[in-house]
């Protein structure tokens, strides 16, 4: 085993990572050694070609149970004398195995045909997990709508930039998923007529999802400053995707939804099951969030690098509607420092943070008030905690009440300066002017009547705050918006599943 490298080390995981933590680990390293992201005669290929075929005999060998177990036990007697590699809760081998027996041996053509077997099963469970394939009943891979929709957009990108450089790249990209998704009725059908084993390109369409698509729109964002209409064309394109706002099926219906364990995680990614479904709802009726957060995190949680998130909500509220996009164009905003003043401001900052600096926590980190342009936000344990300091000090202010504490004092401190305290998430709580809570935000759907000629008469609101003092009671209890109180994002999909008879 001296001249086999370290899996573990490979995939940069813990010996004793879940099937799972593998699982996710060699998604992102057979990503990133992948050697088709550099060209066919670039010096670094062989080297890539090396490395990404560790890292997918590692995926081989800690995969399967019974291979994990037969490395483990070699592994730690090879690595019994070095206390950084040594793993305790491996049981201990009878011996060291001959390399062969984790079936790296063989003849050259033997490794090949192994390797396309992994290869290709490994990319068909990942696009299976992204819903970009299905198993039918023969167990083949075949593709999906979503499928079709990417494969679409690649090509459809490429000509539009092409022909019009990235302003056509964008354009031909929404063309083409539009084509694309037209495409898979037949596509369906035409896969598995010519490939009655799954073919080797469609082994490979995660790499193209994963690698070129965010390769394009990063390009496009890097030259913003050449191509300052590049991001609004962006948003207004894939807006060109789904029917105009008066076109909608359901016409007069609006759905807003809070972010933070109503759309995903507290301060944690979207799942890629919450976007389809999203996708779908827009295609019958206009969609939007509202947070209390600034933008910034909001593109961090449901947009990516790639993709500004203003392309995939028609209305996107920040800090309750104070930042505002309509189909990627901003609205009109307003600043909370400009309306409290300076010295209104300072003095609720400076009594804060002497609040904060008598108080004893578990823990405290950084960034305690946050200025936002329609509020501040106030975080006793620090907004720069960990997932799991935030977890912690949650237990602790439902046992202590922390917050509640200490927006009562400040209640006590500035009665006439007019403001409102709301308690959000796990770790703060945001304080701005009485009225500009999360209705704030109806104010630009209203104005919808005049600039569309559209009328919200339903509007759905799903949050997870909804109780008084929760910085969602106001909207869910508005008598103009129809409330739904949540209690996770999967909460959320169960109700619109039903409301809206979505698959």
């Amino acid at each position: 085993m001296a001249d086999q490298p370290d899996y573990y080390k490979v995939l940069g995981i813990a010996p004793s990572a879940t099937q799972q933590q593998i699982r996710d680990a060699y998604k992102r390293a057979s990503l990133k050694t992948h050697p088709d992201r550099v060209s066919v005669d670039s010096p670094e290929r062989a080297s890539r070609t090396r490395q990404f075929q560790k890292v997918n005999d590692a995926y081989y060998t800690l995969s399967d149970q019974g291979r994990r177990r037969e490395y483990d036990a070699a592994r730690r007697d090879h690595f019994a004398g070095e206390d950084d590699t040594a793993d305790e809760e491996v049981p201990r081998g009878a011996g060291a195995f001959p390399w062969s027996t984790f079936g790296f041996g063989g003849s050259e053509q033997e490794r090949q045909g192994r390797d396309s077997d992994q290869f290709g099963s490994v990319f068909e469970e990942m696009l299976r997990e992204e819903g970009l394939a299905t198993d039918e009943a023969d167990g083949q891979s075949v593709p999906t709508k979503k499928f079709w929709s990417i494969v679409g957009a690649v090509s459809g990108g490429a000509l539009g930039f092409i022909v019009a450089n990235v302003p056509g790249a964008l354009a031909g990209a929404v063309a083409g998923n539009r084509l694309g998704a037209v495409r898979d009725a037949k596509g369906k059908i035409h896969v598995k007529q010519q490939y009655p084993s799954p073919h080797p390109s469609f082994h490979r369409l995660r790499v193209v999802r994963n690698v070129v698509i965010p390769d394009l729109f990063e390009s496009v964002l890097q030259h913003d400053e050449i191509f300052p209409h590049t991001i609004p064309t962006m948003a207004t394109a894939a807006a060109s995707v789904y029917p105009s706002l008066e076109n909608r099926p359901i016409k007069d219906t609006v759905c807003l939804f809070d972010v933070d364990e109503t759309l995903s995680p507290a301060r944690q990614p979207a799942t890629a099951e919450m976007q389809e479904l999203l996708s779908q709802l827009r295609h019958k009726c206009a969609i939007g969030y509202i947070s209390g957060s600034d933008f910034a995190k909001q593109q961090e949680q449901l947009g990516s690098s790639s993709v500004p998130v203003t392309s995939l909500f028609d209305f996107c509220f920040a800090e309750n509607g104070l930042n505002a996009f309509r189909l990627g164009k901003p609205l009109a905003s307003t600043s909370f420092i400009e309306w409290l003043g300076e010295e209104k401001y300072q003095n609720l900052v400076n009594f804060t943070l002497r609040y904060l600096a008598d108080i004893r926590l578990p823990r405290k980190r950084g960034t305690f008030i946050e200025f936002r342009k329609g509020m501040i936000n106030i975080s006793p344990v620090g907004r720069n905690a960990t997932i799991a300091e935030r977890n912690e000090f949650e237990e602790y202010d439902n046992v202590h009440n922390v917050r509640k504490t200490l927006v009562e004092a400040l209640k006590k401190e500035f009665p006439d300066y007019g403001l409102t305290y709301s308690i959000g998430g796990k770790i703060s709580f945001d304080v701005f002017p009485t009225g500009w809570d999360k209705t704030y935000c109806l104010r630009h759907l209203e104005a919808e009547k005049e600039s569309t000629g559209v009328e919200y008469k339903n509007i759905h609101f799903f949050g997870d705050k909804c109780m008084p003092g929760g910085n969602d009671y106001e909207i869910f209890s508005d008598s103009r918006t129809i409330g739904h109180s949540v209690d996770s994002p999967e909460h959320t999909m169960k109700l619109l599943r039903e409301l809206f008879e979505l698959s």
